[in-house]
């Protein structure tokens, strides 16, 4: 039996170790918590920190590892390819690949030379912060971290008042020594999904993303996700063809990879690449209505089996409605979920991922964060008034009180 090793135990990483273990894959799952949701569902869970390259690197030797992975976690895609590097195993990217796109500096720097848009920003680095703030850019201002995601160490500002506060916590959040000031978008939002095969990047799918605007300023979370995204055939004359040059030119060869982009007048600003699989698990409509697992190709690429070289471009869903929906959580302490016994029962779901149980808390650190997300439902439906409808539902089927009795669920989308 083969042993895989995956950096990371968040419950977005369960989907991996199961179909792992489905097809015969003895996994280790490492993470400093001991606690973390994932090592429950994995054959062995280890309590080395993902950052922590030598001590993975002695472990892989000693257990003789022969394959290693990361989860759901943009910061271990780096030590993840340097474990790899170090055991002689194989990587889906190569130092420069796995740094450029998950840095968001340096991923903006690249799309620039293809011609592809980012937010307007600018950098900024901790050296040079002036006492006097003046920066180039009209309020609100997101400020963020360039090396986190999940909403970690950003915030929105609106005045110069509280400019140093969102600085001081981006630079809290990062190891760099630069953060970025961006353009506050508040137009829509997509997410982009390629499976790069043999060298030649695949569109796998796309979605239109709906955000939380209740919670003030801070970054946005999202509440849902539609596919196929209505922009798509735009996408495809407009933006998929640079897109294609920009991976085929930086010698992407077997890996996927999930790109976020705000809309402005039919135009793409692009913000955070996803050297990765999702919080928000794209492949997870690919397996149930393409019948393409991106989490089995990432297993066959790290324990050097044949890949699957006859996957068809199919991001129009045949069309098919699917949905995922997020359900997000204001602060408080969880007293009572209702609604999933019910939900477990409807046809139209084909996957539920669970992240806050009764007695969990929400604390402020977690607001503006993929902390606070309770759950996140998968469904399918045939027609698009069918998945409206069955949005509404379920979204009115689920709910949670805190421990006063309380509503504690942040208002759901409204899929137009």
């Amino acid at each position: 039996m083969k042993k895989l090793l995956i950096l990371g135990a968040n419950p977005e990483t369960i989907p991996l170790i199961e179909t792992a273990k489905s097809i015969g894959i003895y996994t280790i799952v490492t993470d400093p918590d001991p606690n973390a949701p994932a090592k429950k569902y994995a054959d062995q869970g280890i309590n080395i920190n993902g950052m922590d390259v030598d001590e993975l690197i002695n472990f892989g030797k000693q257990e003789n590892i022969d394959g290693v992975l990361v989860g759901v976690a943009d910061r271990l895609i780096e030590p993840y390819q340097k474990v790899a590097e170090g055991l002689k195993l194989p990587c889906y990217g190569n130092e420069f690949q796995c740094e450029v796109l998950t840095n968001k500096g340096k991923f903006n720097n690249l799309c620039k030379k293809y011609g592809i848009s980012n937010i307007p920003s600018i950098p900024l680095y901790k050296e040079n912060i002036p006492s006097v703030p003046s920066y180039d850019l009209q309020y609100p201002i997101f400020i963020k971290p360039i090396d986190r995601n999940s909403g970690k160490g950003m915030s929105v500002v609106y005045d110069e008042q509280k400019l140093n506060e969102g600085i001081e916590k981006a630079f809290t959040n990062t190891s760099s020594d630069y953060i970025l000031l961006e353009k506050y978008m508040l137009c829509n939002d997509v997410l982009i999904s390629y499976t790069i095969i043999n060298g030649e990047p695949i569109l796998s799918a796309m979605a239109d993303r709906y955000t939380s605007k209740e919670q003030g300023e801070t970054s946005l979370v999202c509440l849902g996700a539609i596919y196929p995204s209505n922009l798509l055939d735009i996408y495809m004359v407009k933006e998929h063809p640079k897109m294609i040059k920009m991976l085929k030119d930086i010698g992407l060869k077997n890996a996927i990879l999930t790109i976020s982009a705000f809309i402005e007048n039919e135009n793409f600003y692009y913000y955070d690449p996803g050297f990765r699989l999702q919080g928000e698990a794209p492949n997870l409509h690919m397996e149930k209505i393409n019948g393409f697992d991106q989490k089995k190709f990432l297993l066959d690429i790290a324990l050097n089996n044949e890949t699957d070289n006859n996957i068809v471009t199919k991001a129009h869903f045949n069309n098919q409605h699917s949905s995922t929906i997020w359900f997000l959580l204001k602060k408080g302490i969880i007293s009572k979920i209702e609604g999933f016994d019910q939900i477990e029962k409807d046809s139209s779901v084909f996957y539920i991922s669970r992240r806050l149980f009764e007695g969990d808390v929400i604390d402020d650190k977690m607001i503006g964060t993929e902390g606070q997300v309770m759950a996140r439902i998968y469904i399918c439906c045939k027609t698009n008034q069918e998945l409206k409808n069955k949005i509404v539902e379920l979204q009115n089927t689920i709910k949670v009180f805190d421990t006063n009795n309380n509503n504690q669920l942040l208002n759901g989308f409204i899929y137009e």
